[in-house]
Protein backbone atom coordinates (compact mmCIF):
# COMPACT_ATOMS: atom_id res chain seq x y z
CA UNK A 1 0.00 0.00 0.00
CA UNK A 2 1.08 3.15 -0.80
CA UNK A 3 2.80 5.37 1.90
CA UNK A 4 2.03 9.59 2.50
CA UNK A 5 4.89 11.43 2.72
CA UNK A 6 5.74 14.91 3.37
CA UNK A 7 5.27 17.80 0.64
CA UNK A 8 8.32 18.09 -1.64
CA UNK A 9 11.10 20.10 -1.66
CA UNK A 10 10.91 23.50 -3.56
CA UNK A 11 13.56 22.14 -6.42
CA UNK A 12 11.05 19.35 -6.96
CA UNK A 13 9.33 19.83 -10.49
CA UNK A 14 5.82 20.04 -10.52
CA UNK A 15 3.99 16.55 -12.24
CA UNK A 16 1.97 17.53 -15.41
CA UNK A 17 -1.25 15.74 -14.61
CA UNK A 18 -3.81 17.79 -16.31
CA UNK A 19 -2.82 16.06 -19.81
CA UNK A 20 -2.57 12.38 -18.68
CA UNK A 21 -6.28 12.61 -16.69
CA UNK A 22 -8.08 14.54 -20.00
CA UNK A 23 -6.51 11.07 -21.77
CA UNK A 24 -7.47 8.73 -19.14
CA UNK A 25 -11.43 10.37 -18.83
CA UNK A 26 -11.64 10.07 -22.59
CA UNK A 27 -10.49 6.11 -22.88
CA UNK A 28 -12.12 5.03 -19.75
CA UNK A 29 -14.93 6.75 -19.17
CA UNK A 30 -17.43 4.33 -18.48
CA UNK A 31 -15.15 2.53 -16.08
CA UNK A 32 -14.03 6.14 -14.39
CA UNK A 33 -17.88 6.71 -13.77
CA UNK A 34 -18.39 3.50 -12.45
CA UNK A 35 -15.66 4.44 -9.41
CA UNK A 36 -16.51 8.27 -9.24
CA UNK A 37 -20.49 8.06 -9.28
CA UNK A 38 -21.57 4.24 -9.42
CA UNK A 39 -25.19 5.67 -9.02
CA UNK A 40 -24.86 8.00 -11.92
CA UNK A 41 -22.82 5.58 -13.98
CA UNK A 42 -26.11 2.78 -13.41
CA UNK A 43 -28.56 4.83 -15.09
CA UNK A 44 -26.67 5.87 -18.02
CA UNK A 45 -27.20 3.84 -21.85
CA UNK A 46 -23.89 2.57 -22.07
CA UNK A 47 -25.36 0.88 -25.90
CA UNK A 48 -24.85 4.77 -26.79
CA UNK A 49 -21.51 6.15 -27.01
CA UNK A 50 -20.66 9.12 -25.13
CA UNK A 51 -19.80 12.13 -27.15
CA UNK A 52 -17.25 14.39 -25.70
CA UNK A 53 -17.75 17.76 -26.52
CA UNK A 54 -14.40 19.72 -26.22
CA UNK A 55 -14.74 22.37 -28.61
CA UNK A 56 -17.95 23.27 -26.79
CA UNK A 57 -16.39 23.41 -23.52
CA UNK A 58 -13.73 25.63 -24.48
CA UNK A 59 -16.53 28.04 -25.51
CA UNK A 60 -17.92 27.62 -21.91
CA UNK A 61 -14.52 28.44 -19.99
CA UNK A 62 -13.41 30.98 -22.22
CA UNK A 63 -16.54 32.89 -20.83
CA UNK A 64 -15.70 32.00 -17.67
CA UNK A 65 -12.74 33.76 -15.29
CA UNK A 66 -10.69 30.90 -14.02
CA UNK A 67 -8.51 31.33 -11.04
CA UNK A 68 -5.14 32.08 -11.32
CA UNK A 69 -2.33 29.62 -10.33
CA UNK A 70 -4.57 26.39 -10.73
CA UNK A 71 -4.65 23.92 -13.21
CA UNK A 72 -7.48 21.71 -14.20
CA UNK A 73 -8.50 19.13 -16.64
CA UNK A 74 -12.01 18.92 -17.77
CA UNK A 75 -14.53 16.82 -20.14
CA UNK A 76 -17.87 17.91 -21.09
CA UNK A 77 -19.61 14.80 -22.07
CA UNK A 78 -23.69 14.00 -23.46
CA UNK A 79 -25.23 10.48 -22.57
CA UNK A 80 -28.26 9.08 -23.10
CA UNK A 81 -29.98 8.14 -19.93
CA UNK A 82 -31.60 4.65 -19.65
CA UNK A 83 -34.63 6.49 -19.57
CA UNK A 84 -34.12 7.77 -22.81
CA UNK A 85 -33.48 11.29 -22.20
CA UNK A 86 -30.13 13.13 -23.27
CA UNK A 87 -27.67 14.65 -20.47
CA UNK A 88 -24.61 16.34 -19.95
CA UNK A 89 -21.79 15.05 -17.97
CA UNK A 90 -19.57 18.03 -16.30
CA UNK A 91 -16.29 16.23 -14.94
CA UNK A 92 -14.03 18.86 -13.74
CA UNK A 93 -10.68 17.37 -12.36
CA UNK A 94 -8.91 19.75 -9.84
CA UNK A 95 -5.18 19.22 -10.47
CA UNK A 96 -3.33 21.25 -8.10
CA UNK A 97 -5.76 22.73 -5.92
CA UNK A 98 -5.43 21.96 -1.91
CA UNK A 99 -8.14 23.39 -0.56
CA UNK A 100 -7.09 23.61 2.23
CA UNK A 101 -9.64 26.35 4.21
CA UNK A 102 -13.26 27.40 3.72
CA UNK A 103 -12.53 30.32 1.51
CA UNK A 104 -10.46 28.00 -1.63
CA UNK A 105 -13.20 25.22 -0.64
CA UNK A 106 -15.87 28.49 -1.42
CA UNK A 107 -14.26 29.43 -4.31
CA UNK A 108 -14.25 25.92 -5.69
CA UNK A 109 -17.77 25.33 -5.39
CA UNK A 110 -18.31 29.00 -7.16
CA UNK A 111 -16.65 27.73 -9.96
CA UNK A 112 -18.67 24.17 -10.60
CA UNK A 113 -21.79 26.56 -10.32
CA UNK A 114 -20.49 29.32 -12.58
CA UNK A 115 -19.86 26.80 -15.54
CA UNK A 116 -23.21 24.56 -14.75
CA UNK A 117 -24.75 27.87 -15.30
CA UNK A 118 -22.45 28.69 -18.41
CA UNK A 119 -23.03 25.01 -19.66
CA UNK A 120 -26.76 25.59 -19.56
CA UNK A 121 -26.95 28.98 -21.17
CA UNK A 122 -25.26 28.22 -24.03
CA UNK A 123 -27.24 24.54 -24.61
CA UNK A 124 -30.44 27.00 -24.03
CA UNK A 125 -29.52 29.34 -27.01
CA UNK A 126 -28.08 26.46 -28.78
CA UNK A 127 -31.26 24.38 -29.09
CA UNK A 128 -34.10 27.60 -28.34
CA UNK A 129 -35.16 25.65 -25.64
CA UNK A 130 -37.36 26.91 -23.13
CA UNK A 131 -35.29 24.64 -20.46
CA UNK A 132 -31.57 22.74 -20.91
CA UNK A 133 -30.47 19.49 -21.13
CA UNK A 134 -30.38 17.86 -17.72
CA UNK A 135 -26.37 18.90 -16.24
CA UNK A 136 -24.81 16.41 -13.83
CA UNK A 137 -21.41 18.39 -12.43
CA UNK A 138 -18.69 15.90 -10.55
CA UNK A 139 -15.70 17.55 -9.12
CA UNK A 140 -12.37 15.46 -8.08
CA UNK A 141 -9.88 16.22 -6.52
CA UNK A 142 -6.67 14.63 -6.90
CA UNK A 143 -4.02 15.97 -4.61
CA UNK A 144 -4.95 16.11 -0.65
CA UNK A 145 -8.24 16.11 0.75
CA UNK A 146 -10.62 18.39 1.70
CA UNK A 147 -11.12 17.70 5.18
CA UNK A 148 -8.24 16.83 7.82
CA UNK A 149 -6.94 13.57 7.80
CA UNK A 150 -7.11 13.41 11.72
CA UNK A 151 -10.78 14.66 11.86
CA UNK A 152 -13.73 13.01 10.27
CA UNK A 153 -12.88 10.63 7.47
CA UNK A 154 -15.60 11.62 4.79
CA UNK A 155 -15.53 8.66 1.71
CA UNK A 156 -13.92 8.96 -1.36
CA UNK A 157 -17.68 10.47 -2.91
CA UNK A 158 -19.58 13.58 -0.69
CA UNK A 159 -21.43 16.50 -1.78
CA UNK A 160 -20.61 19.87 -1.35
CA UNK A 161 -22.76 22.90 -0.70
CA UNK A 162 -22.17 26.60 -1.97
CA UNK A 163 -24.22 28.99 -0.67
CA UNK A 164 -24.21 32.74 -1.28
CA UNK A 165 -27.16 34.60 0.99
CA UNK A 166 -28.28 38.33 0.65
CA UNK A 167 -31.05 39.54 2.60
CA UNK A 168 -34.39 37.19 1.79
CA UNK A 169 -32.36 35.82 -1.37
CA UNK A 170 -30.57 32.57 -1.31
CA UNK A 171 -28.12 30.61 -3.75
CA UNK A 172 -27.56 27.17 -2.96
CA UNK A 173 -25.95 24.29 -5.16
CA UNK A 174 -24.89 20.93 -3.88
CA UNK A 175 -22.78 18.97 -5.78
CA UNK A 176 -21.24 15.67 -5.47
CA UNK A 177 -16.64 15.74 -4.71
CA UNK A 178 -14.52 12.87 -5.28
CA UNK A 179 -11.33 12.76 -3.45
CA UNK A 180 -9.03 10.38 -4.96
CA UNK A 181 -6.56 10.86 -1.72
CA UNK A 182 -9.38 8.90 -0.06
CA UNK A 183 -8.86 6.02 -1.85
CA UNK A 184 -5.28 5.34 -0.30
CA UNK A 185 -7.34 3.67 2.82
CA UNK A 186 -8.58 1.41 0.40
CA UNK A 187 -5.73 0.23 -1.38
CA UNK A 188 -6.72 -3.54 -1.59
CA UNK A 189 -10.22 -2.90 -2.66
CA UNK A 190 -8.57 -1.22 -6.04
CA UNK A 191 -5.92 -3.91 -6.71
CA UNK A 192 -9.59 -6.08 -6.58
CA UNK A 193 -11.45 -3.61 -9.05
CA UNK A 194 -7.94 -3.44 -10.99
CA UNK A 195 -8.24 -6.62 -13.20
CA UNK A 196 -11.61 -4.94 -14.73
CA UNK A 197 -11.27 -1.43 -14.61
CA UNK A 198 -8.56 0.21 -16.24
CA UNK A 199 -9.58 2.97 -14.08
CA UNK A 200 -8.90 1.71 -10.95
CA UNK A 201 -5.10 1.22 -12.10
CA UNK A 202 -4.76 4.97 -12.68
CA UNK A 203 -6.14 6.15 -8.85
CA UNK A 204 -3.22 3.73 -7.81
CA UNK A 205 -1.05 5.76 -10.17
CA UNK A 206 -1.82 8.71 -8.57
CA UNK A 207 -1.81 6.96 -5.08
CA UNK A 208 2.03 6.26 -5.84
CA UNK A 209 2.36 9.91 -6.85
CA UNK A 210 0.97 11.88 -4.28
CA UNK A 211 2.32 9.19 -1.56
CA UNK A 212 5.83 9.95 -3.02
CA UNK A 213 6.24 13.59 -4.25
CA UNK A 214 9.78 13.29 -4.20
CA UNK A 215 10.67 12.25 -7.87
CA UNK A 216 13.82 10.43 -6.71
CA UNK A 217 12.19 7.90 -4.39
CA UNK A 218 9.11 6.57 -7.46
CA UNK A 219 11.17 4.01 -8.84
CA UNK A 220 10.04 1.12 -6.50
CA UNK A 221 6.26 2.54 -6.20
CA UNK A 222 6.33 2.72 -10.39
CA UNK A 223 8.10 -1.14 -10.59
CA UNK A 224 5.45 -2.32 -8.18
CA UNK A 225 2.69 -1.08 -9.94
CA UNK A 226 3.98 -2.23 -13.27
CA UNK A 227 4.36 -5.76 -11.58
CA UNK A 228 0.68 -5.88 -11.01
CA UNK A 229 0.30 -4.41 -14.34
CA UNK A 230 1.46 -7.70 -15.43
CA UNK A 231 -0.65 -10.22 -13.85
CA UNK A 232 -4.05 -8.00 -13.85
CA UNK A 233 -4.76 -10.12 -17.60
CA UNK A 234 -4.70 -7.54 -20.10
CA UNK A 235 -4.17 -7.59 -23.30
CA UNK A 236 -1.10 -6.63 -25.01
CA UNK A 237 -2.43 -3.40 -25.99
CA UNK A 238 -4.08 -2.25 -22.68
CA UNK A 239 -0.96 -3.01 -20.91
CA UNK A 240 1.23 -0.97 -23.66
CA UNK A 241 -1.51 2.10 -23.35
CA UNK A 242 -2.20 2.06 -19.50
CA UNK A 243 1.96 1.95 -18.93
CA UNK A 244 2.11 5.11 -20.57
CA UNK A 245 -0.78 6.60 -18.74
CA UNK A 246 1.13 4.95 -15.43
CA UNK A 247 4.20 6.50 -16.10
CA UNK A 248 3.19 10.11 -17.02
CA UNK A 249 1.03 10.25 -14.04
CA UNK A 250 3.77 9.01 -11.48
CA UNK A 251 6.72 10.64 -13.24
CA UNK A 252 10.21 9.87 -12.94
CA UNK A 253 12.74 11.92 -13.25
CA UNK A 254 15.06 11.75 -16.21
CA UNK A 255 18.11 10.05 -14.10
CA UNK A 256 15.96 7.18 -13.23
CA UNK A 257 14.53 6.00 -16.29
CA UNK A 258 17.92 3.65 -17.47
CA UNK A 259 17.21 1.99 -14.27
CA UNK A 260 12.97 1.46 -15.04
CA UNK A 261 13.45 0.28 -18.30
CA UNK A 262 15.89 -1.97 -17.26
CA UNK A 263 14.27 -3.78 -14.73
CA UNK A 264 10.56 -3.18 -16.52
CA UNK A 265 12.55 -5.26 -19.06
CA UNK A 266 13.45 -8.24 -16.80
CA UNK A 267 9.72 -7.89 -15.44
CA UNK A 268 8.60 -8.88 -19.34
CA UNK A 269 11.14 -11.90 -18.96
CA UNK A 270 9.88 -13.23 -15.80
CA UNK A 271 6.06 -12.85 -17.00
CA UNK A 272 7.11 -14.18 -20.35
CA UNK A 273 4.96 -11.34 -21.57
CA UNK A 274 4.83 -10.54 -25.45
CA UNK A 275 4.14 -6.91 -24.86
CA UNK A 276 6.21 -4.10 -26.71
CA UNK A 277 9.11 -3.89 -24.04
CA UNK A 278 9.35 -0.15 -22.86
CA UNK A 279 12.63 0.34 -23.87
CA UNK A 280 10.61 0.42 -27.81
CA UNK A 281 8.15 2.68 -26.58
CA UNK A 282 10.81 5.30 -24.89
CA UNK A 283 13.07 4.94 -27.93
CA UNK A 284 11.87 4.18 -31.69
CA UNK A 285 8.04 4.66 -30.68
CA UNK A 286 8.36 7.76 -28.95
CA UNK A 287 10.73 9.41 -31.62
CA UNK A 288 8.37 8.50 -34.52
CA UNK A 289 5.71 10.13 -32.67
CA UNK A 290 7.29 12.93 -31.19
CA UNK A 291 8.16 13.27 -34.99
CA UNK A 292 4.57 13.41 -36.23
CA UNK A 293 3.26 15.28 -33.31
CA UNK A 294 5.49 18.13 -34.15
CA UNK A 295 4.82 17.94 -38.08
CA UNK A 296 1.54 18.55 -37.54
CA UNK A 297 1.94 20.97 -34.38
CA UNK A 298 3.54 23.00 -37.42
CA UNK A 299 1.24 22.54 -39.73
CA UNK A 300 -1.70 24.13 -37.20
CA UNK A 301 0.52 26.84 -36.17
CA UNK A 302 1.19 28.18 -40.28
CA UNK A 303 -2.56 27.13 -40.42
CA UNK A 304 -3.37 30.00 -37.42
CA UNK A 305 -1.09 32.64 -39.17
CA UNK A 306 -3.08 32.13 -42.03
CA UNK A 307 -6.12 32.89 -40.30
CA UNK A 308 -5.03 35.61 -38.42
CA UNK A 309 -3.59 37.19 -42.21
CA UNK A 310 -6.89 36.92 -43.24
CA UNK A 311 -8.72 38.19 -40.08
CA UNK A 312 -6.42 40.88 -39.33
CA UNK A 313 -4.02 41.47 -42.27
CA UNK A 314 -0.53 41.52 -42.41
CA UNK A 315 1.28 39.42 -39.48
CA UNK A 316 3.93 41.48 -37.39
CA UNK A 317 7.43 38.90 -37.28
CA UNK A 318 6.65 39.05 -32.78
CA UNK A 319 3.42 37.76 -33.16
CA UNK A 320 4.86 34.93 -36.15
CA UNK A 321 7.19 33.82 -33.67
CA UNK A 322 5.12 33.76 -30.63
CA UNK A 323 2.43 31.51 -33.10
CA UNK A 324 5.97 29.31 -34.44
CA UNK A 325 6.88 28.72 -30.72
CA UNK A 326 3.52 28.01 -29.24
CA UNK A 327 2.73 24.80 -27.63
CA UNK A 328 0.05 22.31 -29.09
CA UNK A 329 -2.47 23.53 -26.14
CA UNK A 330 -2.06 27.03 -26.92
CA UNK A 331 -2.55 26.70 -30.49
CA UNK A 332 -5.94 25.11 -30.02
CA UNK A 333 -6.95 27.45 -28.14
CA UNK A 334 -6.12 29.81 -30.05
CA UNK A 335 -7.76 28.33 -33.00
CA UNK A 336 -11.20 28.27 -31.42
CA UNK A 337 -10.35 31.95 -29.87
CA UNK A 338 -10.02 33.30 -33.60
CA UNK A 339 -13.98 32.31 -34.37
CA UNK A 340 -15.10 35.14 -31.72
CA UNK A 341 -12.33 37.42 -31.49
CA UNK A 342 -12.56 41.19 -33.00
CA UNK A 343 -9.32 41.99 -32.45
CA UNK A 344 -5.75 40.47 -32.47
CA UNK A 345 -5.05 40.43 -28.66
CA UNK A 346 -8.14 38.11 -28.84
CA UNK A 347 -7.05 35.47 -30.57
CA UNK A 348 -4.26 34.79 -27.40
CA UNK A 349 -6.20 34.87 -24.55
CA UNK A 350 -5.68 31.41 -22.72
Amino acid sequence: MPTSNAPPPAAASADDHDSPWKEALELYFPQALALLAPALHAIIDWSVAPVFLDKELQAVKRASAPAQGRRHADKLVQVRLLSGDKALLLIHVEIQGRLSGPQALREFGWRMLEYRVLICQRERRRHKAQLPLQVYSLGVLIDQPVHDRHGSEPPPAHTYTYQDQFLDQQTQFTFPIVELERWRDRWDELDRLAPTNPFAVLIMAQLQASGHPDKATRLAPLLSLTRRLYGYGYTREQVGQLLRLVEWVIGLPPELEADYLLAARQLEQEHEMSYVTIAERHGMAKGEEKGLQKGAQVGQAKLLLRQIERRFGPVADDVTQRVLTAKASQLETWALNILDATELEDVFHD
